[in-house]
């Protein structure tokens, strides 16, 4: 199994190791065992999607490291590895291939569809209740962002004068974003938005804004696209007494837990 953010910077990794990485990169090691184990599940069905694509589109690495794949720490600690050895050969399917398991920190309430978030339109991406990751670093938050600096992200000449949600999706994030300035104005989808300001900077697309003396002051909840399983509300359905094969299937509705290997 190959990871690797570029051809230059490819290395082999045996897919459990892989595993493991991707845990203790995605989750902390203090969350309960059985969440540890969800993600373990979810992080092996992904890469296997992504390895199958990679044979069809003749791709020298099967995935990357980083945020846009799946986070991989550099060291995996014993929560991390006791995960991935629980779980081995577990993968989330659907009639017996392996689903394209997405996740995130924190829904704020409520999970995305995932062809709203990621324009991933499977059945087991629907949008499903969570209400267990209020308690998460970001399950509220609040950016002010200066009317110059949204000007240049988006590419007005003039500082921004307003800031409107045209579209919302059907769980309530935002869709689309209309920003004016003198003489100008543009339309954007919101995760174009939120990747050009900064994905830590504009936490999720699940805000309210409003305008602020000299910027805009934005109001939301959770962190990250919101589709899949919600790592914070996996903890909290662990420590409810959920097992892991409860939570996954809990987030992805309709996929099956196989013994693929």
């Amino acid at each position: 199994m190959l990871a690797g953010t570029s051809p230059r910077e490819i290395r082999e990794m045996p897919i459990e190791d892989y595993v493991a990485g991707v845990v203790a990169g995605e989750m902390p090691a203090s969350f309960p065992p059985e969440a540890l184990k969800a993600q373990a599940v979810a992080a092996r069905s992904y890469v296997l999607t992504r390895k199958i694509d990679a044979r069809a589109a003749g791709r020298a690495f099967d995935v990357g490291t980083g945020v846009l794949s799946q986070v991989l720490a550099k060291e995996a600690g014993p929560a991390a590895r006791a995960a991935a050895e629980a779980t081995r050969g577990e993968v989330l399917v659907l009639g017996m291939e392996p689903v394209e398991a997405y996740f995130h920190a924190s829904c704020g309430g409520r999970t995305e569809e995932g062809d709203a978030a990621l324009g991933r339109g499977h059945a087991y991406l629907s949008s499903v209740e969570c209400g267990r990751c209020g308690s998460s670093p970001r399950g509220r938050w609040t950016a002010r962002l200066d009317a110059r600096e949204l000007a240049a992200a988006v590419g007005l000449r003039a500082p921004v004068t307003a800031v409107r949600v045209t579209a919302r999706t059907p769980t309530g994030r935002a869709a689309r974003l209309r920003l004016e300035a003198r003489g100008s104005k543009v339309s954007l989808a919101g995760a174009d938005l939120r990747q050009r300001i900064g994905w830590g900077r504009l936490p999720s697309l699940a805000f309210e804004v409003r305008a602020d003396g000299g910027g805009f002051v934005f109001e939301g909840r959770g962190h990250g696209h919101g589709a899949g399983l919600c790592q914070w509300g996996a903890a909290g359905l662990a420590r409810e007494g959920k097992g892991y094969r409860e939570i996954l299937l809990h987030y992805y509705p309709g996929a099956e837990i196989a013994m693929l290997y």
